[in-house]
């Protein structure tokens, strides 16, 4: 014989308030037909939580995504004249990818935004790039008394600071310093981390 439609009802409601041991007592009354149910629509609960998170975090990353990016919009390539030095230039041209007198050594492509020339930039990856070649030789002893004349350092700090705060500013940019020297690399690269800019040893 059937069971009434009410009983049914609060069997069910029962099940879901009191947790598993109820759940089975539903089960052993109903056939298992609502034990089944019961826990087919907590799951699926679970699972709905689960993919509204998922859908919203794909949002938000859509939106960050298509952010548009500031170097790419209001900086452009410029050729910039510089002393002749070939490690230098050959350094910069492989970790950006941009040109550089091949003849003569006197000028490099480089990216200008915001008053401020960067060794290269990625537009995909709304990446600015300072690419720090043949430093080591300040720091290895090569150089007798290096230490105590060189300055370039401190200045090469200073710069990043500023530049810092312009990336800062202007989100979605990233900066990042690549190192020929593991020296200068070791450095820096402590100072960079507390400017927030990025930096990597790339011999």
């Amino acid at each position: 014989m059937a069971l009434p439609l009410i009983p049914l009802l609060a069997a069910a409601a029962a099940a879901v308030e009191a947790g598993p041991v109820l759940s089975a007592i539903g089960g052993a009354l109903l056939g298992g037909s609502v034990a089944a149910g019961v826990a087919s629509i907590g799951g699926s609960t679970v699972r709905t939580k689960d993919d509204a998170q998922a859908a919203s975090r794909t949002v938000v990353d859509s939106r960050e995504s298509c952010k548009p990016c500031p170097p790419a919009t209001s900086g452009t390539k410029v050729r910039n004249n510089h002393g002749v030095n070939w490690p230098a230039y050959e350094y910069q041209a492989r970790v950006t990818g941009f040109a550089f007198d091949t003849e003569a050594c006197r000028w490099s492509d480089e990216w200008k935004w915001l008053g401020n020339d960067y060794d290269g930039f990625r537009p995909g990856e709304c990446l600015l790039q300072e690419a720090k070649g043949n430093y080591d030789q300040f720091l290895d002893g090569s150089i007798p008394g290096a230490d105590e004349f060189f300055m370039g350092f401190r200045a090469m700090m200073d710069i990043a600071a500023i530049r810092s705060r312009r990336v800062q500013a202007n989100p979605p940019t990233r900066l990042r310093y690549y190192f020929q020297g593991p020296l200068t690399y070791q450095k820096l690269s402590a100072g960079l981390s507390k400017l927030r800019v990025e930096s990597e040893y790339f011999p």
